[in-house]
């Protein structure tokens, strides 16, 4: 069964206004130009995580975009030249992360789902391919990577017995845990789970938050395991404090 990575890039970036460039091709960090005598260039923030999925041998990726997004295509295009092949699926309207990850049911439905966010940065940098090995070596059917926060009430915290997921949350106020989940790796059982449970009919109803579904995989018994990376870190850029923690998660890299 093959794994297909899966990265959203639909959302409106709200919190990042008056901001209106698309924020996944938000330049966090030089590089320098193989081949060339020190020259850099730009490196914008989702390219980690294209990183991340050929890091952990995934070489198909599906990106979700919306309209006001079409610059990520132009951006990565087919992926050639960053070592995996990337289609694209188009979300007309913003409806919240299960709504995007939906459009690639009848792509993914019988495969293993590699996800991560186009908008973050987390260490380690092979937390993903970590995450895939746990996943399979579980036999999970849901495997979510947590790791340590100090903003566990705006994030999405995840109790654990063991290696066992015993309840996710999303933005509560008294978090239960000071981590969250940042990457997630599935399998068709919960592919199936969220395509049968998202509502279809009202394109007026609020946006759908991905954690209450991993939620509803724990309480239908599904196989749902926690890998925490007690050293690593995570940022969301969502915010101008997340782009600010990562640019100071990359400088003590850098030391």
């Amino acid at each position: 069964m093959d794994f297909v990575g899966l990265i959203p890039a639909a959302g409106m970036g709200r919190r990042l206004a008056p901001f209106r460039y698309p924020k996944e091709l938000l330049p966090i960090a030089y590089e320098k130009v193989p081949g060339s005598d020190g020259d850099l260039r730009p490196r914008v923030i989702s390219e980690y995580a294209i990183e991340a999925l050929v890091r952990a041998d995934v070489r198909r990726c599906l990106i979700i975009v919306a309209p006001w997004k079409i610059e990520v295509m132009n951006y990565f295009g087919d992926g050639s030249e960053l070592g995996l092949d990337i289609g694209y699926l188009y979300q007309e309207a913003a409806r919240g992360l299960p709504h995007a990850i939906d459009l690639a049911y009848s792509w993914t439905k019988e495969c293993h789902t590699a996800f991560i966010m186009p908008d973050t940065y987390v260490l380690p940098h092979d937390c993903l391919l970590r995450l895939r090995t746990f996943y399979l070596n579980t036999k999970a059917d849901l495997a979510l990577g947590l790791f340590p926060t100090k903003e566990a009430e705006r994030l999405g915290p995840v109790v654990l017995d063991g290696e066992r997921v015993v309840a996710v949350f999303d933005k509560c106020a008294k978090p239960p845990a000071q981590n969250t989940w940042g990457i997630a790796v599935w399998g068709p059982k919960f592919s199936e789970l969220m395509h049968a449970s998202i509502p279809r009919s009202d394109n007026t109803s609020p946006e759908l938050v991905l954690g209450s579904y991993f939620q509803l995989a724990v309480q239908n018994g599904l196989a749902v395991r926690g890998l925490l990376f007690a050293e690593g870190s995570y940022a969301d850029l969502g915010t101008p404090q997340g782009i600010h923690l990562c640019r100071e998660l990359m400088r003590r890299e850098e030391e």
